[in-house]
């Protein structure tokens, strides 16, 4: 699905991401975690095209992707984002119609679809309220429902769960697996928290300081080769 050769990228001098290769397979849930400024974000917006590397290559369903090619390709994405991103002069369903809007008019096809996503993330009373009267829960599912309206094939999720409790970290945990289950969706989290990565992610790429450290399999949700990180990826 997704494979990166050797990415490179500097800021004002200063390396951020160090031959970083890797490969993320179809309808995989794949983390990326590390400590806050080791570059896992970063890493994280050059494969959803937010930024281009220096050098390297980024490979999305085989193909190379290009400047002739990147729109098109991005289209096939969407990006979950940890302060969720959404409009407060919108109601909720047309921030999660808002993508749909962007391309082009809005038919009543479309309205339904954003009905059904409401109800898939157990929102449909809220379909006309105020997106400042949610809580940070509610609206990180409105969010995930933005970013299905458009039947992404990849999902990026940049610290989805850093700005919620404990409870609510747990729903939407709960509802990104679902949504693999559902619709066969590629997802992508990068994270500083390890519980996260351990409750969902089936393999998971370390980064320190800019380079990868290793990938793990997560086997029965315990990752023995990142426990000695523990302490210090809870910061």
């Amino acid at each position: 699905m997704i494979k990166l050769e050797k990415i490179n990228k500097s800021f004002n001098n200063e390396i951020i991401l160090k031959d970083i290769s890797l490969e993320i397979d179809s309808s995989e849930i794949f983390g990326i975690v590390g400590l806050s400024g080791t570059g896992k974000s970063t890493l994280l917006k050059i494969m959803n095209g937010f930024l281009s590397p220096d050098t390297g290559l980024i490979y999305v369903d085989n193909i190379l992707l290009s400047k002739d090619n990147k729109l098109d390709i991005v289209k096939k994405t969407a990006t979950i984002f940890q302060e969720y991103n959404l409009l407060n002069n919108l109601n909720v369903i047309k921030n999660i119609l808002l993508p749909l809007k962007v391309r082009g008019k809005i038919n009543e096809d479309d309205i339904l679809k954003a009905r059904k996503l409401l109800e898939f993330i157990n929102m449909s009373d809220f379909e006309n309220s105020n997106i400042q009267t949610l809580s940070g829960g509610q609206k990180q599912r409105v969010a995930i429902a933005r970013a299905l309206i458009t039947d992404p094939k990849i999902i990026f999720c940049d610290e989805p769960t850093s700005a919620l409790d404990k409870e609510n970290t747990n729903t939407i945990l709960e509802l990104l697996k679902n949504i693999n289950n559902t619709f066969k969706t590629t997802i992508i989290i990068v994270s500083h928290d390890i519980n996260v990565i351990k409750a969902i992610t089936n393999k998971t790429a370390i980064i320190t300081n800019g380079a990868l450290e290793e990938i793990v399999t997560v086997k029965n949700k315990a990752i023995n080769s990142l426990s000695y990180k523990e302490e210090l990826l809870n910061d």
